[in-house]
């Protein structure tokens, strides 16, 4: 199952996108990532493509190990159901590509903020460690960006007011 296709999302919310620049507050090399809300409708095949790389993963070490009928660790999903939206978590080491609805390139100085409106190319990928168990990563590959968000100061949604207010 580790040979899984490219994937493509259907079209959701980008939430704390690191598309442009990579996020270093944990990791000095940097990861490109984005969380990625859509419906949870449209979200079926995404997470039967996971579940169904981590029950690949699941009956390679049954196989590896099949005197071993005890309790496999798992890891944490790569995606949350809240409600009637699934949020997925995709990374990567590379920036990734990303292009407009016309799958022009974004030019490199365009800031992409939560709010924007994407779909993502990724690479399922399983994994069996020790330390956090059976699980599956989403490997970042593209994104195409049909409503951009676009910000660059922290004072973004504020309005003059009178004083003492």
């Amino acid at each position: 199952m580790n040979n899984v296709e490219v994937q493509t999302t259907p079209f959701g919310e980008g939430l704390y996108p690191f598309l442009s620049k990579p996020d270093v507050q944990f990791n000095s090399e940097g990861i490109y990532q984005v969380k990625l809300k859509v419906k949870k409708a449209e979200a079926q095949k995404d997470i039967k493509i996971i579940n169904d790389v981590i029950a690949s993963e699941i009956a390679k070490e049954h196989k590896a190990k099949p005197g071993n009928t005890g309790l496999l660790k798992r890891a944490s999903l790569p995606y949350v159901i809240e409600g009637d939206d699934v949020t997925f978590k995709f990374k990567t080491k590379f920036k990734p590509i990303l292009v407009d609805a016309n799958t022009k390139p974004i030019p490199e100085d365009k800031n992409i903020w939560g709010g924007s409106i994407m779909r993502v190319n990724y690479k399922p990928v399983g994994y069996n460690v020790a330390s956090t168990g059976i699980g599956c990563t989403l490997r970042l590959i593209s994104c195409q960006i049909t409503k951009l968000v676009e910000g660059s100061s922290a004072t973004k949604g504020f309005s003059i007011v009178g004083e003492g207010q």
